[in-house]
């Protein structure tokens, strides 16, 4: 009987946490909060060590439980963790006792996710004891350091017919630079997409990014979430994770047998531009290991318009296609994945200038002179890019008692030509990008262990890449090839009511790049490259770098009261290697309207700074505030170039006069906040506002970097109206986008002072319609509904011409 009693309580310490996961606060632009209250955890349940496992093992298994609008327990579902308590956890989960789930206050079917954290406890204990189970939320967002947010399907289907930059632009902190084409890159606390690194399915995006018209060649349709982490993590994610990382996730593949999937159309009145989507998934009943996916998209838009002309030639034409394919055994899953982008933009008319008084005289004039030329048409003409971008990925998981191991290889192949406008009897391309990418990341996590009532967890990583870009075409950035590899680890210690993280990585690269005779010459004259760092015996100059970064971090999260209010502080360093076209571009193209000139000696760029970030979640408000701050050494700086006397520099070509830019190192500081607040969250009218402040200056000057975005409020006032027959979910809003005129750079320093502040109003209404056994949901938006003109300071448009005007969009949208 001792015997016994004494197992009975070690039963009852096998366990000693159970958490369920429980979404995310959201905390974006006009967002409203979720309509569904997850069920709510009643009850734990005893688990039983399993027989015949050793006494030292050590694991925690993820289960999804669904429950009824009762609250009772009526599927369980495996997700990860070691076989061999897979059963014990299964045989707990079913005795679990909730709440249930909530729509509007009325009980719902509803799921939450459950882990079973496995350690056996040698020492009795007694039977009188009580055993506290602590509850709090194990999202990521909410247990990583970092100011963190993820756009779930909802916020990614409001999104719906916008890229990657205007679908983050969602969230805090994150603003948009756009160029003279229907493109568009996300900026993250002042921080270009140079300095942000974006992955798609666990792998690094690779492409010529250095044009301001160069957007993301990534689909948000093809996402189940994305997560935007703000601030630097070089020490988990390596080099380019400077100032933030975008973490592009797919949905879950289907799981049971059956067909599902998902459809989408939108219609935008600004460039009449129609769109739709289509993923279908399969899981054959045959063969239920097996699943598959296909989805794809297409969408076409005509010229833009700002409020009083036509934005000539800016037509776009855009299609994507991907395909997966997956099996899966408790061990563990391999999946094959591709995606394909393709898109065809033209380029906006009014970019070419004769003579620099031309392009000053374009500068004070209200609107372009060739304006009353141009119409709404979906041509494309001169100049204008074709961009392609092909990813094939393989993925390999395996789980087992040592741990777990993630294995991903990717080839990338992006596509990229440019059109001038040339004489009639030309045909082809003018400029002509091709890089090829192979990457393997490898990822080791070590079983999960218990320090006394503590839990440790943490792993390894490997991650190596070579590159090859072949350009021809006229002057602008060389040939090239690379070699990168890096090392990381991090470990994460969880305490009851606080988290501490620490990691630490080392990244090198070898990079050669073959300058053509010219080009060499001219940065020898320029003293921007010494003539004896090349071996230049031939024709083309062979130009090798070697570059070395480390990085390091530490954070933690304090759950001061769990669920209700949380503290996180990250202190972190990352770096990034010079790109080839910060060293060595020369010239200007379509996609790059201006005549920009690089710095072959400029070396790793490092950061080292930090952020504090406050959650609130109560019943009647949610909020987040986040403060940063950062020191870059030897910051690529890319902006106006300046004659000795201080003025700014024209170049004139054969094809026109553009203004002069020139990367250069400096020293730089930037700091600011961040966040949103949440009124109302769940009542039938609510507020909502969300501001950001970015400050960036050259340390040495104290002189306002050029393009650091200007402060930004954004305002909601939500109507959530109650159910009406067929109608759920219905909400209504009134909007507001307060940005302010950037006034703290120096007027001399660029080539036109910074644009007026403006406000722009808006609208959203959505709702779903309960019709059979699929619910259509059903959305319209308004943008600059007053067709208020403006010129938006990030933008490189705003020295040619206004900004669009009203935009109207709808859409409709559901599940196969």
């Amino acid at each position: 009987m001792a015997l016994r009693s004494r197992v009975q309580n070690h039963q009852r310490l096998a366990t000693v946490l159970l958490c369920l996961l429980f979404g995310p606060a959201r905390v974006a632009f006009a967002e409203d909060p979720p309509a569904v209250v997850e069920p709510r955890l009643l009850a734990p349940a005893t688990l039983t060590w399993p027989a015949d496992v050793d006494h030292s093992l050590t694991g925690t298994v993820q289960l999804r439980i669904e429950v009824d609008p009762t609250g009772k327990v009526v599927a369980v579902t495996f997700l990860d963790g070691p076989e061999v308590f897979r059963a014990s956890a299964e045989a707990a989960a079913w005795q679990l006792r909730f709440a249930p789930a909530l729509a509007d206050g009325t009980p719902v079917p509803g799921s939450s996710i459950a882990r079973f954290d496995f350690a056996w406890l040698p020492e009795p204990v007694d039977d009188d004891v009580v055993f506290e189970v602590e509850v709090h939320a194990d999202h990521p967002d909410l247990e990583d350091p970092h100011a963190r947010v993820t756009l779930g399907e909802a916020e990614l289907e409001r999104a719906a017919g916008s890229d990657l930059a205007e679908t983050v632009a969602q969230v805090p902190g994150v603003s948009i630079a756009r160029g003279t084409a229907d493109a568009s890159k996300p900026i993250i606390r002042g921080q270009q997409e140079r300095r942000l690194l974006v992955l798609e399915d666990g792998i690094r995006h690779e492409s010529q990014k250095w044009g301001p018209d160069h957007a993301t060649e990534i689909d948000p349709f093809s996402a189940g979430e994305i997560t935007v982490i703000r601030g630097a993590a070089g020490a988990r994610y390596g080099p380019d994770a400077i100032g933030g990382v975008i973490l592009v996730s797919p949905p879950p593949m289907r799981t049971e047998a059956g067909v599902g999937g998902k459809a989408l159309a939108t219609y935008a009145s600004n460039g009449r531009r129609p769109s739709g989507a289509v993923r279908l998934d399969l899981v054959p009943a045959a063969a239920e290991d097996l699943a598959f996916r296909i989805e794809g998209n297409y969408a076409r838009g005509a010229a833009l318009s700002t409020p009083d002309y036509v934005l000539g030639n800016t037509g776009s034409e855009q299609w994507n296609l991907g395909a997966a394919v997956q099996y899966e055994r408790d061990a563990g899953s391999l999946r094959l994945t591709y995606h394909h982008y393709d898109l065809r933009a033209g380029v906006f008319y009014g970019v070419q200038n004769s003579t620099p008084a031309d392009f000053q005289a374009q500068l004070d004039a209200e609107r372009p002179v060739t304006a009353d030329l141009w119409s709404v048409t979906y041509a494309i003409d001169r100049p204008s890019q074709d961009v392609s971008h092909d990813v094939a990925g393989v993925h390999a998981v395996w789980r087992g008692s040592a741990g777990k191991l993630d294995t991903t290889y990717a080839f990338q192949l992006n596509r990229r030509r440019e059109f001038e406008q040339v004489r009639g009897s030309v045909t082809g391309p003018q400029y002509d990008f091709t890089l090829r990418t192979h990457s393997v990341d490898v990822l080791y996590e070590h079983p999960e262990t218990f320090l006394g009532e503590n839990r440790l967890a943490g792993g390894l990583g490997v991650q190596g890449t070579f590159q090859e870009n072949v350009y021809q075409g006229l002057p602008l950035i060389p040939n090239f090839r690379a070699f990168g590899g890096g090392l990381f680890g991090f470990e994460r210690l969880t305490f009851a009511r606080a988290d501490l993280d620490v990691g630490a990585r080392y990244d090198q690269l070898a990079r050669t790049a073959y300058l053509d005779r010219a080009e060499f010459e001219r940065h020898v004259r320029r003293g921007t490259l010494d003539g004896t760092t090349c071996d230049d015996t031939s024709e083309v100059a062979r130009c090798a770098n070697a570059y070395e970064s480390a990085s390091v971090s530490v954070g933690g999260v304090v759950h001061v009261a769990p669920q209700i209010l949380d503290l996180k502080l990250d202190l972190s360093s990352a770096s990034r290697f010079p790109n080839v076209d910060e060293l060595y571009l020369i010239g200007s193209a379509p996609t790059y309207p201006v005549y920009a000139l690089g710095f072959p000696d400029l070396r790793t760029e490092t950061t080292w700074g930090g952020s504090t970030t406050v959650g609130l979640r109560l019943p009647w408000v949610v909020a987040e505030a986040s403060g940063f701050g950062s020191y870059v050494e030897r910051y690529i700086y890319f902006a106006p170039d300046r004659n000795p006397d201080g003025s700014v520099r024209f170049d004139v070509t054969i094809r026109g006069t553009f203004p002069s830019y020139a990367f250069s190192p400096i020293d730089a500081a930037l700091y600011g906040g961040d966040g949103s607040i949440s009124l109302g969250p769940d009542a039938p009218l609510g507020v909502q506002v969300s501001a950001a402040v970015v400050r960036a200056q050259q340390v040495d000057t104290g002189e306002q970097l050029i393009g650091t975005p200007p402060d930004h409020v954004h305002l909601a006032l939500v109507g959530r109206p109650p159910p009406l027959g067929k109608i759920r979910d219905a909400s209504v809003s009134a909007t507001a986008d307060l940005v302010a005129r950037q006034s703290r750079t120096d007027l001399g320093a660029d080539f036109a002072p910074p644009p007026d502040g403006y406000v722009l109003f808006g609208f959203a209404a959505e709702a779903r319609l309960e019709l059979h056994d699929h619910p259509v949901r059903l959305g319209v938006e308004g943008t600059n509904v007053l067709n208020q003109r403006y010129r938006e300071y990030t933008s490189l448009l705003r020295y040619y011409a206004d900004q669009p005007g009203r935009d109207l969009r709808v859409r409709v949208g559901f599940d196969l």
